[in-house]
């Protein structure tokens, strides 16, 4: 039987550090700054009763989570104890999760503390701008509907599965041989998500797994609908021209990172395309994608990297020879027209990561993420190819930010513990 308290704790576990503030800061002096403001925020919101005891708590939990976690990675990949040491002291000192500071490190070894890990870029991100845009983006079906009012081209839904939804395996969409794909409606960086295979009535494959029947399928679903509303929608096929690029592992995915100055017209900051290992789980940060960065003037691929092996660059897929360098994905240009149309129609935003997928008919947008990975969002400038710094770019955002939203001196408020 579930325990929610059980549920409540692991989540507190895995938000840890909970403020995102690690042991040192970071190497950007700068978004130093903005991060202790993000975590005064954050402090803020808890009783003032309880700071005293819960600040000191949470370095102490972050210590322990940090060693245990550097730990299970270092034995899963075999490093060598100086370079296990050092990693510790990384997340430690970064407030990252090791997968997240190891990457960082080999992406950026000129900044060796990750500046602005998954925890801190959260809190921070989420502070700039308007909080009820943020919260339309959160919700993937919310947004699709305003993109698709704008006359923006997005995924088909076909159903959505709430907890209770009966699954009736004759009934549409699940009563004809057709490829699906069910998402969260609130879910992100691929949790929750599975491509589903419907061969005939009753005969599914879930993911790239055995053929299944009814009660499996159904069990899945009631499982993820337990969490979360699913969303049923068509799976989109590749552009013909980027194949080579989708093998068995999903059609590749441009991400375009779409910013903007306080009441100035978006831009286009960076971009970048996402290809999808055959085989891997696409939630997997190591082994799930190799990623090639574009050139924003004209949507040029630079090499590819995979972020098991951070320092390697590749002109060519290992697994089938593809071309990536020097290749422009179809469509790019109006893929950018559509992702500048979509950032107008969220005006109070600083910073959105526009997923878009090329086919045959042209772009489609699949969602937009304000809280997106930073690691992803500066992987153009290891190429020189970001049209210009986002840190001041982020500054201002934050200094205009509402005090009930973000403070607007660090001497206001605690540095959260």
């Amino acid at each position: 039987m579930e325990k929610p308290w059980l549920n409540r704790l692991a989540k507190l576990w895995r938000q840890l550090p909970w403020d995102g503030q690690g042991l040192l800061a970071p190497s950007d002096v700068e978004l130093a700054g903005l991060r202790r403001r993000a975590a005064a925020r954050f402090w803020r919101r808890v009783p003032g009763w309880s700071r005293p005891l819960l600040s000191p708590a949470a370095r102490l939990l972050w210590g322990a989570a940090a060693a245990l976690r550097t730990g299970r990675f270092a034995r899963a990949h075999r490093l060598e104890p100086g370079e296990a040491l050092r990693l510790l002291v990384d997340s430690l000192g970064s407030g990252a999760d090791p997968v997240d500071a190891w990457v960082w490190h080999h992406l950026f070894p000129d900044c060796p503390r990750h500046p602005l890990p998954g925890r801190a870029a959260a809190l921070l991100l989420s502070a700039l701008g308007e909080p009820a845009q943020h919260r339309l983006l959160v919700d993937k079906q919310a947004t699709a509907a305003r993109l698709a009012e704008a006359g923006l081209a997005v995924p088909r839904l076909l159903a959505e599965i709430g907890s209770g939804t009966p699954f009736e395996p004759l009934a549409p969409p699940w009563s004809e041989p057709r490829r699906l794909f069910v998402k969260p409606r609130h879910g992100a960086a691929g949790r929750g998500c599975a491509a589903i295979d419907v061969f005939a009535p009753g005969v599914y494959r879930i993911g790239a797994g055995v053929p299944v029947g009814p009660d499996a399928l159904r069990a899945w679903l009631e499982a993820g609908a337990a969490r979360d509303t699913l969303l049923v929608q068509e799976r989109l096929a590749p552009h013909p021209d980027l194949a080579d690029l989708a093998g068995s592992g999903g059609p590749p995915v441009l991400r375009l990172t779409i910013a903007r100055r306080p009441g100035e017209p978006p831009f286009l900051h960076s971009a970048l395309v996402s290809v999808a290992v055959p085989g891997a789980l696409p939630h997997d940060f190591l082994r799930g994608h190799v990623y090639s960065p574009l050139d924003p003037a004209g949507g040029a691929m630079a090499w590819g990297v995979r972020f098991r092996a951070p320092g390697e660059r590749f002109e060519r897929l290992p697994w089938n020879d593809a071309p990536l360098t020097g290749r422009v994905p179809p469509g790019f240009d109006r893929a950018t027209a559509m992702a500048l149309k979509a950032m107008s129609l969220f005006p109070d935003l600083a910073l959105v990561n526009w997923d878009i997928i090329p086919t045959p008919d042209g772009p489609v947008i699949l969602e937009g993420n304000t809280n997106g990975n930073w690691t992803l969002t500066r992987l153009g400038a290891t190429a020189g190819l970001e049209t210009e710094p986002l840190v001041p770019l982020l500054g201002t955002w934050a200094e205009r930010s509402p005090q009930r939203h973000f403070a607007r001196s660090d001497r206001e408020h605690p540095k959260g513990g």
